[in-house]
């Protein structure tokens, strides 16, 4: 599904620190190509009415969060959310301790048609489900043979919106990973124009960190089998006098 070890991380970590205003890569033909084709037949096959629409400020895309009958999204979101994925995905960002969302809370699959746009904006920061704080987002693509000339692509500007300072083609397989910011505005605002029997499809799973602190009444302590039969309390033989 994922060859890691195809990848050289200390490269991927620079190229990614070194886009201008806050990390983003894009990293080609990161999903292997039977995975990649797995996924778009499934999305292929999705019937428009299990899904949700989305019609929020010219937002126009289809995306679905139900996993029941989605065998090739379970396996994928499984590997995404798995602790060997976490760790490669911090050492890339630099963020540390990153969460998943089991709830898959705005994420999971997504497609697109002709004529649809994704209005310039920025992304939630807080999901209510968890109660944890939005760090970094990615995308994986499923479009075999996207001409950009149709649109589409992800544009990513400078917090002023002045200026584009990457355009993300959705192509076969490639994974976009940035680092989540409140000016961090992204979006595709033309319509796109690709024929009527393409879509633009992918995968979206965004990650979180907590910001909770150690509690001084209650410090972090190992699973305690020691009894303080006088004191009616457990303790750790280790930090008995």
């Amino acid at each position: 599904m994922i060859d890691y070890d195809k990848f050289d991380i200390a490269s991927l970590r620079l190229k990614y620190q070194q886009h201008p205003s806050y990390g983003l890569i894009n990293i080609p033909n990161f999903l292997s190509d039977d995975m990649t084709q797995q996924c778009a037949d499934e999305l292929e096959g999705l019937p428009l009415d299990k899904a949700n629409t989305l019609h929020a400020k010219a937002v126009v895309c289809m995306s679905t969060t139900t996993c029941q009958l989605h065998l090739y999204k379970i396996r994928l979101v499984h590997e995404l959310h798995s602790s060997r994925f976490l760790h490669w995905l911090e050492h890339l960002t630099g963020v540390e301790k990153l969460l998943p969302d089991p709830h898959l809370v705005g994420a999971g699959y997504m497609k697109s048609f002709a004529g649809d746009t994704l209005k310039v904006h920025t992304d939630f920061n807080w999901v209510e489900e968890i109660h944890l704080h939005r760090a970094v987002s990615i995308i994986i693509y499923f479009n075999q043979d996207w001409d950009s000339n149709w649109g589409g692509c992800l544009n990513f500007y400078d917090f002023k919106i002045e200026e584009i300072l990457s355009s993300i083609k959705p192509d076969w397989g490639n994974m976009l990973v940035w680092n989540y910011h409140n000016l961090v505005y992204h979006g595709y605002p033309d319509p796109m124009t690709c024929p009527e029997d393409q879509s633009r499809k992918g995968m979206r799973l965004f990650y979180y960190q907590s910001r909770s602190k150690p509690d001084a009444e209650n410090p972090p302590h190992r699973s305690l089998y020691w009894f303080n039969s006088k004191e009616k309390l457990p303790y750790d033989i280790r930090q008995k006098t």
